[in-house]
């Protein structure tokens, strides 16, 4: 349940503070090796949960399906912020707008990013929540 809260992605540390804190009077220490390690197992058994390189860290997708280049970079350029918008994209990466439209269309039907439509700059803003954390003020 951990993971779809966050629609399909969260930090390995995420991941691992939230097991922890589960655990309940049984805790136990559950190392980011030990997520590693689990993760890989789970995945030689099927298409399911997959770890992303994600700056000096990694993300757990939990959602069934393939992240491609395009997707992996949209994922980057929301690292600290949590979220994107295609005029982002299309200034910071030089891509066609085209180009991050789709990536972003792909990511919205596997349900991995949300829209908000009301921010104050008029820019349709597409939000990663698995990337919220407490660096992320939400205004509203």
């Amino acid at each position: 349940m951990i993971l779809l809260l966050h629609a399909g992605l969260i930090t390995l540390e995420e991941l691992q503070s939230r097991l922890i804190a589960s655990s309940g009077k049984n805790k136990q220490d559950i190392s980011l090796d030990d997520l590693l390690r689990a993760i890989k197992k789970l995945k030689d058994l099927g298409n399911g949960f997959k770890v992303i390189p994600f700056g000096g860290s990694f993300l757990v997708q939990s959602v069934p399906g393939e992240l491609s280049l395009d997707h992996t970079t949209l994922i980057q350029q929301a690292q600290g912020k949590a979220n994107v918008s295609v005029s982002s994209l299309t200034s910071d990466l030089r891509w066609e707008e085209q180009r991050a439209k789709r990536a972003l269309d792909d990511l919205l039907k596997e349900g991995l990013i949300w829209i908000d439509d009301q921010d104050k700059s008029g820019h349709r803003l597409y939000w990663f929540p698995g990337l919220f954390n407490e660096n992320v003020t939400l205004k509203v």
